[in-house]
């Protein structure tokens, strides 16, 4: 199974999300479960934001490795969930996508346990105090997507191809 973060430049929100995720999963030792980001309009093999790695490693997230890379229609058809920060970013991922796919790709805000929301707001020029934010915020909604992966995991091992 394969999850795919997607922002704008990959260099904030969705690597920071990559890597806590990564954190979450490891406990519960989710074997073949593959997490990437990539960003709608990415400056390919940028690094993350130091904020940005701060902030995700004040959580316990190393991101000091990333690079930027920008989506690729292949990233979209092999991921099982495909997570968005704006709108707007799933219009364009969901344009590579046959229309009975389109289902994969939600909005992260959406799985924030304490308040949907539409927008994870995008920290980039920021303070640190924004970023850290962001970071909570993400990891607010990583909760829920565990438990999306434990439900589709869940699902495919009941209904074998």
């Amino acid at each position: 199974m394969q999850v795919l973060f997607v922002c704008t430049g990959n260099i904030c929100r969705s690597p920071m999300a990559e890597g806590l995720l990564r954190v979450i999963l490891a406990p519960e030792r989710m074997a073949r479960v593959y997490v990437h980001s990539a960003g709608v309009q990415a400056w390919d093999g940028r690094p993350a934001e130091p904020f940005a790695v701060q902030a995700a490693g004040e959580l316990g997230a190393a991101i000091e490795a990333h690079r930027a890379r920008s989506i690729h229609p292949d990233m979209v058809e092999n991921s099982a969930l495909v997570l968005v920060m704006e709108p707007f970013q799933r219009e364009i991922v969901t344009r590579v996508l046959a229309p009975e796919h389109h289902k994969r790709v939600q909005l992260l805000g959406e799985f924030d346990s304490r308040r949907p929301r539409e927008v994870i707001d995008d920290p980039y020029g920021q303070s640190l105090g924004a970023y850290r934010a962001c970071a909570r915020t993400i990891a607010r909604c990583l909760e829920g997507v565990r438990k999306e992966i434990v439900r589709q995991r869940a699902a495919v091992s009941h209904n074998p191809v």
